[in-house]
């Protein structure tokens, strides 16, 4: 369990998966344009992307003393705004993150990795917030 908080209902835990789904899909209302990746700019396979496993695998979350740590790796299409995506990358999951599961992200770091254009050209650029 990452998280673990109280109501008046019962006690509600947050896994890291609920956090790496939500990362998921912020990063899928891209449409292509930006991946997850590991910190080499390696991209998931076929089988594991239709399962989600593997991109899960990618994302590093942890908790702090003020709150949860978030480090995603990302290739970028050639031509697609780095600072662009980045911000609004950062802003998305920081904003669902609040209003799904109202935990306070202490830190949210996205990692280019690399670029594809025809092959895909390491980078590391990196934005945190």
């Amino acid at each position: 369990m990452l998280y673990n908080y109280e109501t008046e209902y019962g006690s509600i835990g947050v896994t890291k998966n609920v956090i790496g789904k939500i990362i998921v899909e912020a990063v899928a209302q891209f449409g292509g344009k930006v991946t997850i990746s590991n910190h080499k700019g390696k991209l998931a396979n076929i089988a594991s992307k239709i399962s989600g496993a593997d991109e899960l695998s990618y994302i590093e979350i942890s908790t702090g003393t003020k709150g949860v740590n978030v480090k995603i790796y990302v290739v970028i299409r050639f031509g697609t705004s780095i600072s662009t995506v980045t911000n609004q990358l950062i802003e998305t999951i920081q904003k669902n993150v609040k209003e799904f599961v109202d935990i306070e992200l202490n830190s949210v770091s996205v990692v280019v990795a690399g670029v594809i254009s025809k092959n895909i050209v390491r980078r590391y650029i990196e934005v945190k917030r």
